[in-house]
């Protein structure tokens, strides 16, 4: 089996505001301060195992470009470790973002690892 690529394509994103909507009335929820992750287990049209969005709340950060800092601080984090993901279906998730301080990468990256080490031992997927 050939290796994957460490790429996230623009098809992954989740934007569909119905998916969304459905994402945050029936998801689960993971946390591990300070990130959450919502999934649903769903079948869209798209041909892609999972749609992903990440979320940092202005009411918690409130310049722009602090909020785009820790988006991409975690786009890169999920980006590496994505392959980790232990999906037999298609899924879409949101990763938020909930303290007020400024992190920085690898507080990011451990955080999200143990999430997905998480998702591994729960029984709903």
């Amino acid at each position: 089996m050939p290796q994957s690529k460490n790429t996230l394509p623009r098809k992954r994103s989740l934007k569909r505001k119905l998916l969304i909507d459905a994402l945050f009335k029936q998801g689960h929820s993971i946390v591990s301060f300070p990130l959450r992750l919502i999934y649903l287990p769903v079948d869209y049209p798209e041909d892609v195992p999972y749609m992903v969005g990440f979320s940092v709340p202005k009411k918690k950060i409130r310049k722009a470009v602090h909020r785009n800092r820790v988006k991409r601080l975690m786009r890169e984090s999920f980006r590496l470790q994505q392959h980790q993901l232990p999906l037999q279906e298609k899924t879409i998730m949101m990763w938020i973002y909930l303290d007020k301080k400024l992190p920085d990468y690898k507080t990011i990256y451990n955080k999200m690892a143990l999430i997905i080490n998480e998702l591994h031992k729960s029984t709903r997927f």
